[in-house]
């Protein structure tokens, strides 16, 4: 059960895809090269101290937050339950405006890779940010 559940989590968490006719999220931004849905899908690599990121929803007025996932493990259910526009822990904080998504990675020097999830609905379209931080290896 634990594996059907990662998977169809998988599934959802690395694409961007619509529900009957709405049009897939298309996003700007001046802080990642290139960013496409195939950038999207991918993990946007992290230096190691940290980093902010700005991206704005290029075709919806207004998006909401759906999911946080914190190496592959949900995070911040109940504050997204009263707040689907801020989150914050040690590790993210991720604030909505509108159309404007804006991402601030913590500093991470530990041994493990970090991964950071999110995941962004607008009406009945779903994308997700992937965002990673590679082990101590001080890529800054």
């Amino acid at each position: 059960m634990k594996k059907l559940l990662f998977f169809l989590t998988s599934l959802l968490l690395f694409s961007c895809h619509r529900i009957d006719d709405w049009e897939d999220m298309t996003w700007k931004t001046d802080d990642v090269e290139n960013i496409n849905e195939e950038k999207v899908k991918e993990s946007i690599t992290v230096p190691n101290k940290g980093g902010s990121y700005t991206f704005t929803c290029k075709n919806y007025k207004r998006i909401r937050m759906y999911a946080i996932h914190e190496d592959w493990k949900q995070v911040g259910d109940d504050q997204l339950f009263k707040n689907d526009q801020n989150y914050s822990d040690s590790c993210v904080s991720v604030s909505i405006n509108k159309n404007k998504l804006k991402v601030n990675v913590a500093p991470y020097y530990g041994e493990k890779n970090r991964e950071i999830s999110i995941g962004i609905s607008a009406g009945e379209i779903f994308c997700s940010f992937g965002f990673k931080q590679y082990a101590n290896n001080n890529n800054d």
